[in-house]
């Protein structure tokens, strides 16, 4: 899988995520939201929709409609050792 890189904005709420979350733990929109506000940074629901649309494009987070209720998905960060080992290197 090509993984390209994020603008800045984006690497910040993916850094804020990290800090919580890992690589290794699920998580909801509602969560992740929790998480990038107590960092300090900027989230509403359209910046969130957004932030999670160019993760998912770009390769950096496994999306999963959740099991119990399909209206809702579960998040699951890529490591960024992995994003930067399979970044796609153009220019």
């Amino acid at each position: 899988m090509a993984i390209n890189s994020i603008p800045n904005w984006v690497m910040l709420r993916y850094s804020a995520l990290f800090r919580d979350f890992r690589s290794n733990r699920i998580f909801s929109r509602k969560e992740a939201q929790d998480a990038i506000k107590k960092h300090g940074l900027k989230d509403d629901e359209k910046l969130t929709n957004t932030f999670f649309s160019e993760l998912h494009k770009r390769g950096w987070v496994e999306v999963k409609q959740d099991k119990e209720d399909k209206r809702k998905k579960t998040f699951k960060l890529i490591s960024p050792e992995k994003a930067i080992l399979n970044l796609e290197l153009t220019e």
